[in-house]
Formats: C-alpha cells, sequence, structure tokens
C-alpha cells in the first residue's frame, strides 16, 4: 500500500493497481471564494488524476467539491456514507456520475483483491470517517468527524492495531470567531492550543504508529474572510506538542508533517515533501497577487446580486413548520437577518410566533446577522447553510442575554433541517430506524454530555481515554 496527501483533505490510497481518493478539493476555491488550498495540490499529482474509486466523507464543499469532481471520469464509482438525506447520491447524480454506493455505518466496501474500506458516521453534520486496509497497513482517516467516547472505541476494538490515523486540527466553525467582540465576550474559548490538545488527545487515545495532521491545509483569501488567517492553528506546532506529550506518556504515536504532495509507502517508507509554514504570510500574499483577477471578479459579481426574499420565506417558512411543539429555548429566539447590498435589508425571523417577516427598519433580536445577498441566496436556492457557518462569509451580534449557546442552536437546527432530520415524523421510516440502530453508541454518548452539561462543564480531554492536559472549560452557560 502507499497513500498521497493531495490537498486539504484530499487523500490518494493506493495498493496493488487499484486507486481510491477521498475528498477530492483539488482545484480553486470553495466557499464563495473564501477558502483556498495552503499549500495548493502539487499540479504534477492533480492531472490525469482518474482512481478507480472516490469517497466523500460528508456535505461541506471543502469535502464534496463539485468544481473538482467534474474533472473525473463519471463512470467512477462514487461512495458516500449512508446517511438519512439522500442529497449527495442526489448532487453526484446531477454532476453525472452513475455508479454510486451508500455505505452504511459500520459498513464495508472491497476495493481491490485485499483493500476494504469501512466507513463510520458521527454527529448531527452527518460526518464520517473511513477505515482503510489490505492486511499489513491500516489508515484511519477520521478528518473532520469528532468521534470519541463509545463509538469511538467500537472502531478500535475491530482495528486494534492502526497505522496512520489522520484529523483535522483546525477550526471550521463560525463560533467563536463570527460573533462581533468575540474576545471580550469569550475570552480563549476554543483558543488554537485547545485544538492542538484535541488533536493530541485524540491521536494518542487511537494509538496509531504515526499521527498526520490532515484536513486544516486552507487559507483566506477573500477579502471578507482574511482577518481568520490569523486564527489558523500551526501545523508545526501541533507535531511539536503531540510529539511532546506522547514521549512524556512513554507511547509510540508519532506525529508527522506532511504537506500535500508528501507520501508514504509500504516499500520506501515516507517521502515528505518541504513546504515553509514559518513564511504562511508570504505565501498567502503571493496567492492573493495569483488570484488577484479571480477575487475581483468575485467582488463585481456578488455587488450585482439582488436579494431573494421570496427564496429566503420560502426556506424557513418550511422549516418553522416542521419543528416540532415543546422548545422552551427555541422558541424564545428571534434572529434578523441584515443584507447590505446598495440599501439594507431586513429578514426577520420570529420561532415563538413561527414567522418569517420583511422589515423596513431593524428591531433588537437574539441573532443579528450581516450576510451577503449572494450567499443568503445561495444558501437558500441550495438548501446549504450548512456551508455558510465553515465559510465564515457572516458577522453575528448578539444581544445582551445571548451568548455562543443561541448561535449554536441556530446553526445546529440548520444542520438539522437540510440533513432531513425534521419533521421527527421522519424517523419511523425503516431508512431512519435502520441508521439509528447502527448507530446506538451515540446516544450512549449524548446521555453521558447531558449528565456532565449539568455538572457545569464539558472538559474536552475527558472525551478521550488516557491522561487528559486540557484544563480550559468549554462553557455551559
Amino acid at each position: 500500500m502507499q497513500f498521497t496527501i493531495l490537498s486539504h483533505a484530499g487523500l490518494l490510497v493506493q495498493d496493488q493497481g487499484v486507486s481510491l481518493v477521498i475528498d477530492p478539493w483539488l482545484r480553486g476555491s470553495c466557499y464563495w471564494r473564501s477558502w483556498w488550498n495552503f499549500p495548493e495540490a502539487p499540479a504534477e499529482l492533480i492531472e490525469g488524476l482518474q482512481p478507480d474509486y472516490i469517497y466523500i466523507t460528508h456535505l461541506h464543499w471543502d469535502h464534496f467539491h463539485g468544481p473538482s469532481l467534474r474533472h473525473f471520469d463519471r463512470e467512477t464509482r462514487m461512495l458516500v456514507p449512508l446517511v438519512h438525506t439522500r442529497r449527495m447520491v442526489k448532487d453526484l447524480q446531477d454532476l453525472g456520475f452513475k455508479n454510486i454506493t451508500e455505505i452504511p455505518h459500520g459498513g464495508r466496501v472491497k476495493l481491490g483483491n485485499r483493500l476494504f474500506l469501512y466507513s463510520f458516521q458521527f454527529g448531527i453534520t452527518v460526518d464520517s470517517a473511513v477505515v482503510i486496509t489490505n492486511g499489513e497497513t491500516t489508515l484511519f482517516n477520521a478528518n473532520d468527524c469528532k468521534l470519541f467516547g463509545w463509538p469511538l472505541r467500537a472502531i478500535l476494538r475491530q482495528f486494534p492495531q492502526i497505522d496512520f490515523v489522520f484529523r483535522s486540527f483546525s477550526s471550521a466553525s463560525a463560533i467563536p470567531y463570527c460573533i462581533v467582540d468575540y474576545r471580550e465576550r469569550f475570552g480563549e474559548f476554543r483558543s488554537a492550543q485547545q485544538y492542538i490538545q484535541e488533536f493530541t488527545e485524540f491521536s494518542l487515545t487511537v494509538g496509531a504508529k504515526y499521527a498526520i495532521p490532515f484536513a486544516s491545509n486552507h487559507c483566506f483569501l477573500h477579502r471578507e474572510t482574511q482577518e481568520f488567517n490569523a486564527t489558523a492553528v500551526s501545523p508545526e506546532a501541533v507535531v511539536t506538542y503531540c510529539n511532546q506529550t506522547s514521549q512524556e506518556r512513554g507511547l509510540p504515536t508519532q506525529c508527522v508533517l506532511m504537506p500535500p504532495g508528501s507520501c508514504w509507502s509500504e516499500a520506501e517508507g515516507f517521502r515528505l515533501r518541504e513546504f515553509a509554514y514559518q513564511q504562511a504570510d508570504q505565501y498567502i500574499a503571493d496567492l492573493q497577487k495569483k488570484y488577484h483577477l479571480t477575487l475581483e471578479r468575485q467582488y463585481a459579481r456578488e455587488a450585482q446580486v439582488k436579494p431573494d426574499y421570496p427564496a429566503f420565506a420560502r426556506y424557513f417558512t418550511a422549516l418553522l413548520q416542521a419543528l416540532p411543539p415543546g422548545l422552551p429555548k427555541l422558541s424564545q429566539m428571534t434572529v434578523l437577518f441584515h443584507i447590505h447590498q446598495q440599501q439594507d435589508y431586513y429578514w426577520f425571523l420570529d420561532f415563538r410566533r413561527r414567522t418569517v417577516t420583511s422589515l423596513s427598519e431593524p428591531v433588537a433580536a437574539t441573532l443579528t446577522i450581516q450576510i451577503p445577498a449572494l450567499v443568503v441566496n445561495d444558501c437558500c436556492r441550495k438548501r446549504m447553510f450548512s456551508t455558510w457557518g465553515p465559510s465564515k462569509r457572516l458577522r453575528i451580534r448578539l444581544a445582551p442575554t445571548a451568548s455562543w449557546v443561541e448561535v449554536r442552536l441556530f446553526l445546529s437546527l440548520l444542520d438539522a433541517w437540510e440533513n432531513e432530520y425534521l419533521p421527527v415524523w421522519q424517523h419511523l421510516q425503516p431508512r431512519y430506524l435502520g441508521i439509528w440502530l447502527r448507530r446506538w453508541r451515540e446516544f450512549v454518548e449524548a446521555g453521558r454530555l447531558v449528565w456532565r452539561w449539568r455538572r457545569g462543564s464539558l472538559r474536552v480531554g475527558e472525551w478521550y481515554r488516557g491522561q487528559p492536559p486540557v484544563t480550559a472549560r468549554l462553557e455551559t452557560k
């Protein structure tokens, strides 16, 4: 077996003439020109790349990247996790792919003579992780899938000897960074050090020979999001901390930095591509120059877009009607969307009355969210608010009595709606029941989290076995 890091979350695995690509965002940008590969995928790796299989972990556009997928043969066998929504299947069909297989939680697909892929789903955003093994080498690509507790232990019991674990190590969330004055209000909430510690605890819990920082190799070039480059977690800091912690605990795990273009094989071991992460600012500045015209065209396009209130009203009216009764926290919430496009537009959601209203003037709300017209139109028309948070193309102002919890609640509600968790009666369908029965361990972990929350705090390190060094708390009030 051999594998090659292609890009941000792109991975190529080869074994005895069979090739698999995972999450191929290989070209261009995503999230309305907000995210760009950092560093970019080496051209010699992606030109002419035509794998036998492609696996897509989840719907976020840095993993399900339509412009990159259009470069592949439509006869390629596509693999996706079997989840409640068939959105990934439908979107792949719209791109022209015909040979699509949904893999249930814990299910496997035989890729070659001795090569197998196992899929494991987790979380409300329906993310997935994969284990790939040929009987001699085992890869655990956790990607963005934040497995812990019983679901993680079940995988480790099935695969007690993992050679490589891949996992993200930085934020893809709007919380807290897109909240106005978050530094003053939330201090060190989800600091870079916490992400480093979380990567380390996960990797040492897995006990792999090698831990690979992964799926966080992006930067921000859009003028609205350039500021978030300052929040990036250094992969070199991840490697240093992980290796120090592993050594202090007498564990065998070694963390290895593999920039895109790096590879490993059973025959030759590591071949690492050099990249100067210490010169990140200069590299990003060079990308700004390289894509200057592309960005300018994007800004000109955005300036011409008119807000589509009918699409907004259709989306949120259907969502509000699908909500079950008896949701006390949610029923007190109001959300004001502010779209500034030559003039100001104000669209108001009242969860208690379950109404959607266009206003001529702003009003007080639990959350006031500023969003570009192009972004809100796309999110409503394509039912893809799940990409909104990672894009960081929003600014959130909280009411004096509100906190990041209300932001999390609102964004989670959008995820639940788009992943077809609502209306709740749908969960009585055979597809839903079969999925939840396979994922019963998540209910156990949910109960444990509620119990810990009622005690007043959640400690990130406690999600994994071992000796958690994480002392910073995630505030729950």
